[in-house]
């Protein structure tokens, strides 16, 4: 965004538009121009900078322009102080000094103040000059520059102009071809309110404004205005927003109305920061953590996907999958009555299996009992443990039920070693689900020992060998195990009936002993 005094826009008719900066020659010449002013002072003080800037702003120009092409490189630029010492030290250090005289009134009397500080600093009178004041704005000095080609500087500016534009939208409307995941990312990311409903094979996302809901509040429309960047993105687009205009005594909304086929030449992102996962709330934030603490096998991700309800579309707060089975989760806090009726409305709507439904338990809690799906009530926190056990009981179903399709016929068991987890890939199941159907039908001549089918002749030849070990050392039993091509020596050497007999921390001095009475 531009500062709000940098903002060009007409209005005529209820309608209000930017003034873009055409993609011209004289316009890509002034871009040009500033930026080589630029890469000129890179070492150089901001003050003078600063000086050679201001003979951009002539008649041929708008002043508002050439400022708000300087806004948009100053993002590219990086100010610093050079000094030999914090300046806020040096300054205190001087102050000291100069209160031990009744007056610093000659240059004399300064030389010496200014010698007598830098001395307890350690540094020379010249030195402790120059940090001085060295963090003031004009003596900051341009350290690196990195700046867009003229064509991007332009074409950013104008985003940024839309931006400004934006941040005083009461509403705010567009459809978007494309990008859907980014843009709602980003929606949730900002905290802005939305409805998404789908038309055709686009979504029409309709966004509260910060005059709608928090009477201007500066950050709300901040957020607003950074959603721009997203939409834009898309390869087609088209967006509409109601405008706070006219003066602060006698306000009125005017309309702005923008199409990708219109303006997209004229508009452009810069590089996207790549931004830290963010939660709506402290209690979403607590979940994750704790729930991927568990390290269950399940795969937990921030807003999935994009589910169906009715003619709209509905963003969950939580995706599970494992195995390629996926549960959702939903987490209802405190918002406005009109919003909550929205997102229950939704919910009812919502086509979808395996949702979890978390509701503040100060809510009307009431309403969420028609929710399809499992309602669980929280306080402060969301409980894990009905989280856990659904997942649980899901997975179980899902085992059962892939186990059932199975087709016997179809498993090639050959070989001394089968793995389970390529024999469930090549029955598109999930390797719980053979082993459960491996445990109920047990194959002939095979034994199956945690995910891997080993042929009682393999494990004949690796009983003889341990049996033969001389000392019984636990490393040697493992070595032997490994060299026969199995990756599991540990669950192998349980199930031929060896314990092992520790003397200490150190795995090295630990030996085997085969028990009594266990069959091979």
């Amino acid at each position: 965004m531009l500062p709000s005094n940098l903002l060009i826009a007409r209005s005529r008719s209820g309608k209000i538009k930017p003034v873009y900066a055409p993609l011209e020659e004289r316009y890509l010449e002034l871009a040009s121009r500033l930026i080589e002013t630029y890469e000129a002072h890179v070492g150089k003080r901001q003050g003078e900078l600063v000086r050679h800037r201001q003979q951009f702003e002539d008649d041929v120009f708008d002043y508002r322009l050439v400022r708000g092409l300087i806004a948009v490189l100053d993002r590219s630029a990086v100010f610093e102080p050079r000094s030999h010492i914090a300046p806020k030290k040096a300054r205190r250090e001087v102050f000291t000094e100069a209160n031990r005289y009744a007056l610093v009134e000659t240059n004399e009397t300064k030389r010496e103040v200014i010698a007598q500080a830098a001395s307890r600093l350690g540094i020379s009178p010249l030195q402790l000059e120059e940090s001085l004041w060295s963090d003031a704005e004009d003596e900051l000095v341009l350290e690196r520059f990195a700046p867009p080609g003229p064509r991007e500087l332009i074409q950013q500016y104008n985003l940024s102009l839309t931006q400004t534009l934006l941040f005083k939208a009461v509403s705010l409307e567009f459809t978007a071809g494309g990008n859907y995941q980014r843009i709602f990312r980003r929606l949730k990311y900002l905290g802005l309110m939305y409805t998404v409903e789908q038309v055709g094979g686009l979504y029409r996302v309709f966004v509260d404004g910060p005059v709608s809901l928090f009477k201007m509040t500066e950050r709300y429309g901040t957020s607003l205005a950074k959603l721009l960047p997203s939409i834009v993105e898309a390869r087609e687009w088209r967006l509409k927003a109601h405008i706070l205009g006219g003066e602060r005594q006698a306000p009125k909304l005017v309309e702005l109305e923008l199409d990708s086929d219109k303006v997209k030449e004229l508009l452009k992102v810069p590089a996207a920061e790549e931004t830290r996962e963010r939660f709506d709330s402290s209690v979403e934030a607590a979940f994750a953590r704790s729930f991927n603490a568990l390290r269950l096998g399940w795969t937990l991700k921030r807003e999935p996907e994009l589910l169906t309800a009715g003619r709209y579309v509905f963003i969950p707060d939580f995706g599970f999958e494992k195995n390629g089975v996926k549960a959702y989760l939903e987490v209802v806090g405190f918002w406005t009555d009109e919003y909550l009726q929205k997102k229950l409305g939704k919910l009812r709507e919502l086509d979808v299996e395996n949702l979890l439904i978390a509701v503040d338990r100060t809510l009307s809690c009431a309403k969420f009992k028609e929710v399809k799906g499992l309602v669980i009530f929280y306080d402060k926190k969301v409980p894990l443990k009905p989280v856990v056990d659904y997942l649980k009981q899901l997975e179980e179903k899902t085992i059962m039920q892939q186990a059932e399709t199975i087709d016997s016929t179809r498993l090639g068991l050959t070989g001394d070693v089968i793995d389970v987890v390529q024999l469930a890939d090549e029955q598109s199941v999930s390797a719980g689900a053979v082993t459960r159907w491996l445990q109920a039908n047990p194959a002939a001549h095979y034994r199956l020992i945690g995910t891997l089918l080993i042929s009682e002749q393999k494990l004949g030849v690796i009983a003889e060998r341990l049996e033969a070990l001389e000392g019984g050392t636990l490393p040697a039993a493992l070595s032997v195990i490994e060299e026969e091509g199995l990756s599991s020596p540990e669950k192998v050497l349980e199930a031929l009936g060896y314990v092992v007999e520790w003397r200490g921390l150190d795995p090295d001095s630990a030996t085997i002993r085969k028990q009594p009475n266990v069959p091979l």
